[in-house]
């Protein structure tokens, strides 16, 4: 059932949910949420939430013992 009273939420409030709930997301899996979701944005919207400090970038020595040497930024929720 829908509620007819709930808020609409923004798109940047779906890039900030997928990040929640993955606890941590690469860039190319932000981007490519955005795409499944018609949102062409999603990695500017990673960038503004990191600037409101609702999410952060994952530090390099923590990204290369978790992934290895990837070039691509990680976002996680704080």
């Amino acid at each position: 059932m829908n509620d007819l009273f709930e808020k609409p939420r923004t798109q940047k409030e779906k890039v900030l949910d997928f990040i929640i709930k993955k606890h941590w997301a690469k860039t190319h899996e932000v981007i490519e949420f955005g795409l499944k979701n018609y949102m062409t944005g999603a990695d500017r919207y990673a960038r503004q939430l990191a600037g409101e400090g609702k999410i952060k970038r994952m530090p390099d020595s923590e990204k290369v013992f978790r992934f290895g040497n990837i070039k691509e930024d990680v976002w996680e929720a704080i």
